[in-house]
């Protein structure tokens, strides 16, 4: 089987458990909330060098998975989607290796793996969903690397995935692919962060006026930097912070920098429900998003929290 056809295969049963999980697909896709509707009992715990894992239902149990919770939030968002390829496309126990790995396509894949993959990406991002990261991103259509990331960011996607996803998009073609693919996600950071330090895991969200007034999906470590003409962030939540974790309460390169604290802020593993954070020119609330952090996924999701 080719990728085309696997393609072809993985974009109709997407748009079917879209509709059969009660899925929205014009925005960040819940990819666990729609495991759990799919009756697909999900664990989270350290798997080494594996990704996943699916069990199907062959031997008279409920359907499950395993998501390697060594995985930062993206990846393992990845993974989820691709163990709810195995599960919707019936395929039968599948291991996910690490040299599964989003990005790395193999021409030697077997088929259910290339149908596994080729959903995630359908089913993380559908169409609609692609166009309302644009629009969060303030663009017509992606002109650079860093506008893939930026559009990963909203839709909770790897930037390799999301690079070979917008090709079947028709938002870029092959060459653009080919090109975008030579920058690495830590490279893009560095580009949009600047001098500010950021953690190995940790994403950069550029928070542009069009991004007013929606939900930023983040995890501890992650950096929130505001891009509104004139504005400054107000004061902020707990559980955020304008200097990263290992910098708290210590005087830093951000406060002689052209990045101030007040246009800079950084995610701590103390956010565990939502909160508002909001920006202000003169005294007056210009700006507002609503930030909700992954919950620590492990063991059963039940249990997340």
């Amino acid at each position: 089987m080719s990728w085309n056809t696997a393609h072809g295969a993985a974009m109709i049963a997407a748009a079917q458990a879209h509709e059969a999980l009660a899925c929205e697909v014009d925005d960040h896709v819940d990819v666990f909330g729609a495991l759990h509707r799919a009756g697909v009992e999900v664990v989270g715990q350290k798997l080494g060098s594996l990704l996943g894992l699916y069990i199907d239902a062959s031997q008279g149990g409920l359907p499950g998975c395993l998501v390697n919770t060594g995985l930062e939030e993206v990846a393992m968002r990845h993974t989820a989607a691709h163990e709810l390829g195995h599960h919707r496309m019936g395929h039968g126990t599948s291991i996910d290796h690490q040299e599964q790995a989003s990005g790395r396509w193999g021409e030697g894949w077997p088929q259910h793996e290339r149908e596994a993959e080729a959903f995630a990406s359908w089913f993380l991002m559908p169409r609609p969903a692609a166009r309302t990261a644009l629009t969060r991103c303030g663009l017509q259509r992606p002109e650079s690397p860093l506008d893939a990331y930026r559009m990963a960011r909203w839709l909770g996607t790897p930037y390799a995935t999301t690079v070979r996803h917008l090709v079947r998009l028709k938002m870029i073609d092959r060459s653009t692919e080919t090109l975008w693919l030579k920058h690495s996600p830590g490279s893009l950071k560095a580009e949009l962060a600047g001098p500010l330090p950021l953690g190995p895991q940790a994403h950069v969200h550029m928070l542009t006026p069009t991004a007013h007034d929606t939900i930023v999906h983040v995890s501890s470590g992650d950096c929130l930097l505001l891009a509104v003409p004139g504005t400054c962030f107000d004061q902020l939540p707990a559980g955020v912070s304008p200097t990263p974790a290992d910098l708290d309460g210590q005087m830093s390169l951000l406060e002689t920098t052209a990045a101030a604290p007040t246009r800079a802020a950084w995610v701590k593993e103390t956010l565990d429900a939502d909160a508002t954070v909001t920006a202000e020119a003169g005294g007056s609330e210009l700006f507002r998003v609503v930030l909700r952090p992954a919950p620590r996924r492990e063991g059963p999701d039940h249990f997340w929290a």
